[in-house]
């Protein structure tokens, strides 16, 4: 639980930076989080011993970096489905701490961070 609340937390501090933004500025912060989230698990399979693991982590990353862009240029919704896609990668990856690759709390407060992010995105920005 209390892995979720440090997730939870974290979202709510982004929040607070990003309500008082101007709607543009805020897109293209969550942009960027959405690209920065992506490619944290590419430095997590770097310090794996699977090497297919780089691989895989470089090609999810490709994926959330195409949604940032397609909700900076297109849509929000394309980064609140980046974000709803990012916590569903996370909870792919909760086995991985096991080997020692990530510390065994951040796989479900990411997933906290994104799902929170995501539904403050769409209350905030698109309903």
């Amino acid at each position: 639980m209390r892995d979720y609340l440090i997730g939870l937390g974290l979202a709510v501090l982004t929040c607070a930076v990003l309500w008082p933004l101007p709607p543009e500025m805020a897109r293209g912060t969550v942009s960027h989080l959405v690209t920065l989230i992506g490619s944290v698990y590419v430095g997590f399979a770097l310090a794996s011993p699977d090497r297919m693991s780089v691989s895989r982590q470089i090609l999810g990353c490709t994926v959330f970096m195409g949604l940032a862009l397609a909700g900076l240029w297109v849509s929000w919704w394309w980064l609140v489905a980046g974000l709803v896609l990012h916590g569903l990668w996370d909870l792919l990856h909760h086995r991985e701490h096991e080997q020692g690759t990530m510390p065994s709390w951040y796989v479900p407060a990411c997933a906290a961070y994104d799902w929170t992010l995501a539904g403050f995105v769409v209350w905030r920005f698109i309903a």
